[in-house]
């Protein structure tokens, strides 16, 4: 399998796009203000990486991604499919707290899952300044996660 570095921009675009349709979505099922409102800062930081990414896709060059075999195993394992799931599937299927609970350890995974990719992006990097937004990147992703943890734990609390 080969990976091109148009590809790898592409599927950063998809993954923050993804992220901000799911953190949208779980706002609206979400009673509490103040979770509401760090849900669609969630919605406003993916969107500022998608923006990120689609400049860096314009101005594509060689970041030495292709060849990187971490990348191509990362691809294979987590990216055939959305890694975000429909949230309407997830809390229709399950009583609301359990569907929350889900709904959020999905959101924990796919920010570890980003997390990673940008980590190995960074890694395979031969490009200093891109390495450096790679990092900042996956630094990011790492407060995403944090954040939806805390949240997780609010809503769970105010639910029970």
């Amino acid at each position: 399998m080969v990976v091109t570095n148009s590809e790898l921009l592409e599927l950063s675009i998809k993954i923050e796009r993804e992220g901000q349709h799911f953190y949208s979505q779980l706002a609206e099922h979400v009673g509490d203000p103040k979770v509401q409102e760090f849900l669609k800062l969630m919605v406003k930081e993916e969107a500022a990486h998608e923006i990120h990414f689609k400049k860096m896709l314009e101005t594509e060059g060689d970041f030495g991604w292709e060849n990187d075999e971490d990348l191509k195993q990362l691809i294979a394992e987590n990216f055939q499919t959305d890694i975000f799931p429909p949230l309407e599937e997830t809390l229709s299927q399950l009583p609301r707290f359990e569907g929350l609970e889900k709904a959020f350890d999905f959101a924990i995974e796919a920010e570890n899952v980003a997390i990673e990719f940008y980590r190995i992006l960074g890694k395979a990097c031969n490009n200093f300044e891109l390495k450096t937004n790679m990092l900042m990147l996956e630094k990011a992703e790492m407060e995403h996660c944090k954040v939806v943890e805390t949240l997780k734990k609010r809503v769970l609390e105010n639910l029970s």
